[in-house]
């Protein structure tokens, strides 16, 4: 089982490209046509998000974040990983974009593993 210690800095800017791309979907999705709800629950969580981003930028190690600011960390490796796998699906990708892709979702999910442990 590793632990946060394992993380190190190439590891965190994965978590910032993780965030940074559930929040660019969540900006698209707002724009878009959909109920009250659903757009309030997305503001509130493109807020969470960003919020943790930035704590990121300024302190780039996960012991400057509360343990709920973890879970969200969890939740947009995950969302970002749901994105990787619709890209991948992608019949205009080349196989180079595909391995990229697939790179990318592995370090996410592998980083979600250690949060969950």
């Amino acid at each position: 089982m590793k632990s946060l210690a394992s993380i190190n800095d190439k590891d965190i800017q994965i978590i910032k490209m993780a965030l940074n791309d559930s929040i660019s979907d969540m900006n698209t999705e707002l724009k878009g046509e959909i109920s009250e709800k659903k757009r309030n629950s997305l503001s509130e969580y493109k807020l969470k998000y960003t919020r943790v981003f930035d704590k990121l930028k300024l302190n780039s190690s996960l012991y400057a974040l509360a343990a709920s600011d973890l879970d969200i960390v969890a939740g947009g490796l995950n969302d970002a990983i749901e994105l990787l796998e619709e890209h991948l699906t992608d019949e205009d990708l080349d196989d180079e974009d595909k391995e990229e892709i697939q790179t990318y979702k592995n370090d996410c999910a592998r980083l979600v593993d250690i949060l969950a442990g």
